[in-house]
């Protein structure tokens, strides 16, 4: 099974665990995520790895590392610097949890 069409059944077995408002408001919250992640540590070229974590990730887990990046010294230094730190801290806690987070875009 390709990555698209995992995501797709996860969702739709999380919309039939804990229903469909709850699933709607988790993607609003994830949304919302995502926008912090891009006006606070996208130095340009992490829109689509921000993205993507936001995608395989449970929600809680985007949510512990926007809260370790803010407790680190680094929480004020330039985009680049807090974007290498966070992209750190996304990819361990996916490693973790058994989370991929490469793209497996098709050549053509």
């Amino acid at each position: 099974m390709d990555q698209q069409s995992r995501v797709a059944q996860d969702n739709l077995e999380r919309i039939k665990r804990v229903g469909l408002e709850p699933w709607l408001e988790e993607q609003r919250e994830k949304r919302l995520m995502v926008e912090e992640l891009l006006v606070n540590y996208n130095e340009g070229r992490s829109m689509s790895f921000y993205c993507l974590a936001a995608t395989l990730m449970p929600i809680d887990l985007i949510g512990e590392a926007l809260a370790e990046i803010k407790t680190m010294p680094v929480a004020g230094s330039d985009v680049k610097a807090r974007a290498k730190a966070l992209r750190l801290i996304i990819q361990e806690l996916a490693s973790k949890s058994n989370i991929e987070l490469q793209s497996r875009r098709k050549l053509k």
